[in-house]
């Protein structure tokens, strides 16, 4: 459905579910010989939950006469009787296989074992599983397990154990415009979560973290909502390509298993936690037909069809009047029957309970929580008690139960939770996997490959940029800021513990880079993240550290951790994050006075500044200050962030990072509201529109969408559109396709790679009826590109890229005729910032036919 969301709000009416026990397609599981059945269990916040004793003692039992059989290969043995012996065997075989329950047997089809695992079960045990937290079974030595596992950029352990490494966040990771690397991301991520749940499994029997509550693919729409951060940024396919790349990391590539099930969230619009009176649990956002189609859905459609994501998870907001969590429009009818998902679906924590007391939507809990299972949430991450008297009251039947709790077993059966062990195929990663050497590098690489260089000019007198900085020159360095030996603040949020020993802040990279080179470094606070300037270090005393230097770093932005306590001994909030947007896109506290006082203090003193932050930040006055000649934002780097800012700082790399998002001045927000989410501009309210596909009002803009400078410099030339027939271009499945060619030449001086995008416009109808001004078709990165070095890169387009929806009902229409394809920098582009100059662009039109 791309149409009207409403047309089926009658699906979520009492009576209108299917009855029976659903099937489960999609996921099949190894074809072996019943052994050993695995214990399924994993740890609750409160603590572990160990496996029932009677499967322990089945497992003993059976690991018993599995030591006990003869060899395989008979036709070795020198012995007479061997048929009898095979006879024999084979019987024991059967005995075995009639003692374990059909569930347990791995030759039968999935849905057999589902239907006999779920027809075993009471109603009250089937309740018991409707909790993220899946309680024991213990009369059919089903183990508990905890559903819950946050693995946004790393596993979010909070417990005793080796320490997961903590990646950059997601937005950071889109600034790279790497896809591949999201995927290496993800394998990685989901290898340290097998090589724990090996552990766990041999230590107690139970199992843990298989079911990932990532990727987020909501749009990042309002620069000032504090989740931004934990996405891909504004663009739905850059969001779509990664988020596909993320499931495939997550998921894996084996036949039978999903070696960790992704959760895709959060379905459908959420993009807002609290503004004008309105929070996350009661903000409705209407969506058109028009945004449905081009925004809101594409990365779920790459989650569900296009890499087999096996979780959704529902939203807290309401969309065009119904409750996410509450609407079978958009989880039965759009969800599984428009695009085919047949995974499980999770509330949110606490929107169960939201649809009363936010949305106001159902009088108790007892009948929000049966609307939402009616919807079609399988799985409450909030309290499912209510759920029997839904069911007393006629509001729930068994067959909806069922359906829930046969789709929530049949992830747990994907990751081979109720196999033998020695079908995992994960089982040899070695806990020494988590947050070892290549995990560290792979971190490290994502920093140097995300840093976006927004700013690098010659300081006053010189004849080159100040960056890269010149260790020969230097003989001392200092480094100012609130957030320069803070490894907390570089993490971001759902990181959970981290090693203090093998992080490394920004002052610390520098450090361990200029370590034996003579140069001395330098380095005071200056104030604390909220601006406070302590009595033991007044800002004029931290300025003293400049003193004699030849360079000065200062390290300032935004912090996500909550109750951060600040000089006077109080708790400070956050300043964006879940539960808090910003009101503002200024720096927070009064570290802009440190900047400027700096300006001051030490005139003709070379700066560079270097930003954290979830969203842009308007910054639009230092890049406008003389006094700073470089300016570079590291978003929330994770523990690896310190070392990849000092290999820019000091050029081990050059910056190849985009923005994904566009930086905004701040009168931008004087004119829409955060609660307004929509994308198409709207002259008659004179709500501009959001995004790079949409807003035409350069004065907006401070750094446009795809902006990043290098160190060296990049010219595209031999651009062509080729047919799918002609050298060698190949078809996209089954579609006709082109082929868009450019070479990419390193014309600089500096060793780098180059990020290609690729923006399609169609000539006639940009801007019009509701129509992007141009819009992002696909993107690559060149390899290390040497001075004077090229590259061909070929950019696949199918017939799906020259589609866009009707202004009446959404629905995408194939648009022929003139098409403008451009790359590096859209039309539009340079915003009022930077040396937008110095990014390359291209263009060709060309009379797109199809079929050709």
């Amino acid at each position: 459905m791309l149409g009207n969301l409403n047309e089926a709000k009658a699906a979520s009416k009492p009576g209108h579910a299917k009855s029976g026990v659903a099937t489960v397609t999609g996921i099949k599981l190894a074809k072996q010989q019943a052994g050993p059945a695995a214990a399924a269990g994993a740890a609750a916040s409160a603590g572990q939950t160990q496996v029932a004793a009677p499967l322990k003692q089945q497992q003993q039992q059976q690991q018993q006469q599995q030591q006990q059989r003869p060899p395989a290969g008979a036709s070795s043995l020198r012995m007479r009787g061997v048929g009898a012996l095979e006879a024999s065997q084979q019987q024991q075989q059967e005995q075995q296989q009639q003692q374990q329950p059909a569930w347990r047997d791995q030759q039968l089809p999935l849905n057999d074992r589902l239907a006999d695992l779920v027809g075993s079960l009471t109603t009250e045990e089937k309740l018991s599983l409707m909790n993220n937290y899946q309680q024991p079974v213990e009369r059919l030595g089903v183990g508990g397990y905890q559903f819950w596992t946050e693995c946004l950029h790393g596993h979010q352990e909070r417990g005793a154990g080796a320490v997961p490494t903590i990646f950059p966040q997601p937005l950071l990771l889109a600034s790279s415009f790497d896809d591949a690397l999201a995927w290496q991301v993800f394998n990685a991520i989901s290898d340290e979560l097998r090589a724990k749940d090996n552990a766990e499994f041999a230590k107690s029997g139970n199992r843990k973290g298989l079911v990932c509550w990532t990727p987020h693919v909501n749009i990042f729409k309002d620069p000032r909502w504090g989740r931004g951060s934990e996405t891909f940024g504004e663009d739905p396919v850059l969001t779509s390509r990664m988020a596909l790349r993320v499931v495939q990391g997550l998921q894996g590539s084996d036949p039978d298993y999903k070696k960790v099930v992704a959760t895709c969230k959060h379905f459908l619009g959420y993009g807002l936690e609290g503004a004008e009176g309105h929070s996350r649990y009661s903000h409705n956002i209407d969506i058109s037909p028009q945004d449905l189609t081009d925004t809101d859905l594409p990365p779920f459609r790459a989650c569900v069809q296009g890499a087999g994501a096996l979780g959704i998870m529902c939203a807290y907001n309401a969309v065009n009047g119904t409750a996410s969590c509450a609407s079978a429009p958009l989880l039965q009818k759009l969800l599984r029957g428009n695009m085919g998902f047949d995974g499980y679906v999770v509330s949110d924590c606490n929107a169960i309970q939201a649809l009363e007391w936010g949305h106001e939507a159902y009088p108790s809990m007892r009948d929000a929580s049966a609307a939402a299972v009616k919807a079609g949430v399988d799985l409450f991450c909030d309290k499912a008690d209510q759920l029997k008297p839904a069911i007393e009251a006629g509001l729930l039947s068994s067959a909806d139960i069922d359906a829930a709790v046969n789709r929530t077993l049949a992830v747990r059966f994907a990751t081979g939770q109720f196999d033998a062990p020695q079908a995992n195929p994960w089982r040899e990663l070695p806990l020494s996997t988590v947050n070892g050497r290549m995990s560290r590098l792979l971190a490290r690489s994502v920093v140097q490959k995300g840093i976006v260089l927004l700013k690098n000019k010659a300081p006053a007198g010189a004849d080159k940029p100040l960056l890269p900085l010149d260790k020969a020159s230097l003989k001392k360095l200092c480094v100012l800021g609130p957030l320069a030996n803070s490894a907390e603040h570089m993490m971001g949020n759902y990181y959970g513990n981290f090693d203090a020993d093998i992080a490394a802040t920004p002052l610390q990279g520098i450090q361990e880079e200029l370590a034996g080179s003579g140069v001395k470094v330098e380095y005071a606070q200056g104030m604390d993240l909220m601006g406070q300037i302590h009595y033991d270090w007044p800002l004029e005393t931290a300025l003293k550290a400049c003193n004699g230097a030849d360079a000065a770093i200062v390290v300032i932005g935004s912090s996500m951790i909550e109750n951060e306590k600040s000089a006077d001994g109080s708790l400070r909030p956050a300043h964006e994050g879940e539960g808090l947007d910003r009101n503002n896109l200024d720096l927070p506290g009064r570290q802009a006075d440190l900047v400027r006082a700096l300006a001051r203090r030490a005139p003709g003193l070379p700066v560079a500044v270097v930003l954290f932050n979830g969203g842009g930040l308007d910054v639009g006055w230092i890049d406008r200050m003389p006094a700073v000649s470089a300016m570079m934002a590291a978003g929330f780097p994770g523990q690896e962030g310190g070392r990849g800012i000092a290999d820019v700082l000091f050029g081990r790399v050059s910056p190849s990072g985009r923005l994904p998002i566009t930086w905004h001045h701040s009168n931008y927000t004087y004119r829409v509201s955060p609660l307004d989410l929509r994308m198409r501009p709207d002259a008659a309210s004179g709500h501009p529109g959001r995004s790079y596909r949409f807003v035409s009002d350069p004065s907006f803009v401070l750094y446009p969408f795809g902006y990043g400078l290098s160190y060296s410099s990049f010219a595209y030339s031999d651009l062509a559109l080729l047919k799918n027939e002609e050298n060698g271009c190949v078809n996209v499945g089954t579609e006709p396709a082109f082929c868009f060619r450019v070479t990419v030449t390193n014309s600089g001086s500096a060793a780098g790679e180059h990020s290609v995008p690729l923006f399609l416009s169609h000539e006639l109808a940009r801007g019009k009826d509701g129509y992007p001004l141009q819009s992002l078709r696909a993107f690559k990165r060149t390899k290390l590109l040497e001075p004077g070095a090229s590259e061909t890169l070929e950019m696949l387009l199918s017939q799906s890229d020259f589609v866009m929806p009707r202004p009446s009902d959404g629905v995408n229409a194939l648009h022929l005729g003139p098409w403008k394809f451009t790359v590096g920098s859209f039309e539009g582009a340079a915003g009022t910032g930077g040396q937008v100059g110095s990014m390359p662009s291209a263009s060709l039109s060309a009379e797109v036919t199809l079929p050709y």
